[in-house]
This record gives C-alpha cells, structure tokens and sequence, in this order.
C-alpha cells in the first residue's frame, strides 16, 4: 500500500508550511477523511469519513456534489452516506472501523485497512477506544494517530448534562496505547501547541520513539507499507 498524508493541520487557527491542509489520508487511491475540497481533485474511488467535524469533512459547511461512494459512521443530512457496520472491500482492500470515543454530539469511528498482507490503522481523534473493542485492533505495520495535544492525558472533559466525556487523548498516551501493535507511527493532525516551536516540537514527538519509531507527518509526505511484523 501506498500512503500520502495530504494534510496534518487540526481544527485551528495556526498554520505554517507544511502543516497547513486539515485532515486527509489517501491510500492507494481510497481517501479518508475530506478535510480541504482540494482533495476531491485527486479522484479518489471511495472516502471514508472518520466523523462529521469540519476539519475531517469540509462539506459539513460547505455544498458538496459527490459522484463516488462515500462511507461513515453515521448518516449525514443532504449526502448518501454508507453507514459503516462492518468491513468493506474496495480496490483489492478491506477496511474496517473501529469505534472510537471522541465527541458528545457525533459518532466515530478509526479505520484498520488491510490489502495483501499490509495492514494500516488511522485512529483519527479520540480519546480512547471503547473497552470491547480495544482486544480486536490486530497487530499492524503502520499506525497513524493524533496529534492535538502532547501532554500526556491530552483534553478530556466530561458534559456536566450527560456525563459523557469528549476531547483528546495526548500523543504519549496513543503511543502508549499502539506500541504493542505497531512498530511505527505517524503523527498528523497537530495541535495549535506544535506551531509555537515546529522543529522543537518535532523533536519532542520523536523522542517518544523507543521499540517503535515515531515521526512527525507533513503535508504531501507519502509512505510506502511493508509488512514489519511475524505472518
């Protein structure tokens, strides 16, 4: 499999180059997530979404004609979405969600793609996964998660109506958290704390790195997916 990171850029105010598109991953020619309109020019043959927040789906603001399937975690008003209940093949691979716990208002889900023997996962936000399915997530060759908080524990809040949690788990914890299954990973998504200093903040993320390599996506970076584990 081949991945472009087109975008690494969080829902924020703060850009630089390199870091300035919102979130978008093409593998092969499938995209997840469809944070620039920009993106729909690469002709993808599927989108999976991984929740409607504006900076994963620009359309949740903006009119959007789509001609190719377009999958999600739940039903989006005015678009044809296929809502993810299990695995999907497309394009010679399979894609699977996996719930996440992220927002109050909106479901969502991360992606375990799998083509060949190559196995890719995209966490998008979140702040954990829920405990029935954390058991499932298999072993993988390159897992690309969050980065809208370095410090460890992230920003959870909890609704004080539903007790319901929402936010972001810190890049230590979803290291943390996929180091067992995954020998490398990418950050992408960067919060706006990563643009007060990017080379230093670069070189925080990549200290992290330990039994498995950790690295800093940019805009444009394209990674090739070969297999790092036991078959």
């Amino acid at each position: 499999m081949r991945v472009e990171i087109l975008g690494t850029r969080a829902h924020i105010d703060a850009s630089a180059p390199g870091h300035a598109l919102h979130s978008g991953i093409l593998i092969d020619d499938v995209l997840f997530d469809l944070g620039e309109r920009e993106y729909l020019d690469r002709r993808p043959t599927a989108i999976f979404i991984t929740h409607f927040h504006e900076d994963h789906a620009f359309f949740v603001n903006e009119k959007v004609d789509l001609d190719v399937p377009l999958y999600g975690p739940q039903p989006w008003p005015g678009l044809p979405v296929r809502v993810m209940r299990g695995p999907v093949d497309i394009d010679g691979m399979t894609v699977s969600p996996v719930p996440t716990n992220h927002s109050t208002g909106m479901r969502s889900c991360a992606y375990l793609v799998e083509k060949d023997l190559g196995r890719v996962l995209y966490t998008g936000d979140l702040f954990s996964f829920p405990e029935r399915y954390r058991d499932r997530i298999p072993d993988v060759d390159l897992a690309i998660i969050e980065g809208s908080f370095m410090r460890r524990g992230g920003l959870v809040r909890r609704d004080p109506v539903t007790g319901r949690s929402h936010g972001h788990a810190g890049i230590p914890d979803l290291v943390d958290l996929l180091a067992p299954l995954s020998r490398r990973i990418v950050v992408t998504h960067l919060g706006s704390w990563f643009y007060k200093d990017i080379n230093a903040s670069v070189r925080q993320i990549e200290q992290l790195s330990g039994d498995v390599r950790v690295t800093v996506a940019e805009d444009g970076m394209t990674l090739e997916v070969a297999v790092d584990r036991e078959i």
